[in-house]
């Protein structure tokens, strides 16, 4: 173990020597007026640091004058983001420095800073505005309150509209930090060319340019190297169907697409009410209805046997209630009014099947009609 991390010690330090000494050469021949560097750097990684300066600078700001009636985080915030810069500018280039020299207690801290390159950020502002805190802050519990949180996000906002940090200048503050703790140059490019037409050739290539998602209707603009990862995600990809029809259909809208226009979506038959029980993708449902139309017309007319059998029982039934008219047959069960009320539901009820008696036989004539007219 302990050799294993002697190596990785000595490794690393190589590294950062044989960059320190390129660097260093590089430069030389740029003031001569022959050296030109792909300076392009991972975007989305850039971005995340951006944002991290920004609620950084509102943080500091605002904590570093809680209860001061004198002071806002406003006044403060300009010399607050000078000792920010100059902060993380110290604190990555020192941790590089003594790396260099030897000091293995930050190997983990440089290893950390080339891998994960946000979260190192992000433990440096922490300090910064841990720096920051006045007394105040300290005591009255100030920094877990939710009032704590609502005037730094305020303060985001205000800075934004101000412009008090733009964030192109954070971007190229980002970008600066990311290349000084890349070590492994994972997150930009190392190139470096003495000739303008190579180092054109060569970000037209690079890993790291800024590319637009193909994808109609998609304005996501990311670096090359996360541009499959993102199409894999992209709401605005064009797909086969899930359920197999010839559509495509983006990302976003397939579900809606599969739950309603898609011609596979499986529905029931028309006549599913009257005995027709087959499912079948709906764009299939002209071909199933012609195919069996005289199984769907022998429903139908069994259908309406039924019913006409149904209303029989109830003709029979209702003769039944007039005949049990005579008091002593309705003694101690039903008076005149019950009776009456009883004979109205069954009245409405024998309305309600002749109506649909008369629609099922509507029915039958048209597709009487239809089936003639097809054999014909």
């Amino acid at each position: 173990m302990v050799l294993a991390i002697g190596s990785l010690f000595l490794f690393m330090t190589g590294c950062i020597l044989f960059r320190f000494s390129l660097d260093r050469l590089m430069s030389a021949v740029v003031e001569d007026g022959y050296s030109s560097r792909c300076d392009l750097c991972d975007t989305e990684v850039a971005h995340s640091m951006a944002e991290l300066l920004l609620r950084g600078l509102a943080t500091a700001s605002v904590d570093s004058t809680t209860g001061d009636i004198f002071k806002s985080a406003s006044s403060v915030v300009a010399a607050v983001k000078t000792e920010l810069e100059n902060y993380l500018l110290v604190r990555t280039e020192s941790l590089i420095h003594e790396f260099v020299d030897g000091a293995q207690d930050h190997s983990y801290q440089l290893m950390k800073a080339s891998t994960r390159p946000t979260e190192f950020l992000s433990d440096l502002i922490d300090d910064f505005v841990a720096s920051k805190r006045n007394l105040l802050s300290h005591v009255s519990g100030f920094l877990s309150s939710e009032s704590r949180l609502n005037k730094i996000k305020d303060f985001m906002q205000k800075m934004e509209m101000e412009n008090v940090w733009t964030l192109d200048v954070r971007q190229a503050t980002a970008e600066t930090i990311l290349e000084s703790i890349d070590m492994k140059c994972i997150f930009h490019c190392p190139e470096n060319f003495a000739e303008q037409d190579k180092l054109a050739d060569h970000r037209s290539q690079c890993k790291f340019r800024v590319v637009d998602c193909k994808n109609d209707g998609c304005s996501i603009s990311l670096s090359a190297i996360h541009i499959e990862e993102h199409d894999s995600i992209c709401p605005f990809k064009a797909l086969p169907c899930e359920q197999l029809c010839e559509q495509h259909v983006m990302r976003c809208e397939m579900d809606k697409h599969c739950a309603t226009v898609c011609a596979m979506k499986l529905i029931n038959c028309p006549f599913y009410h009257v005995g027709c029980e087959t499912a079948f993708p709906q764009g299939n449902l002209e071909n199933h209805c012609s195919k069996l139309l005289q199984t769907h017309l022998l429903y139908v007319l069994q259908a309406s046997t039924r019913q006409n059998a149904a209303v029989n029982d109830m003709n029979q039934r209702l003769q039944l209630l007039e005949k049990a008219q005579s008091l002593n047959q309705i003694s101690g069960a039903l008076d005149v009014r019950s009776l009456t009320l009883i004979i109205k539901e069954q009245e409405a009820k024998i309305k309600n099947l002749e109506s649909g008696i008369k629609a099922q036989e509507a029915k039958v004539k048209k597709l009487e009609n239809e089936f003639r007219s097809r054999n014909a």
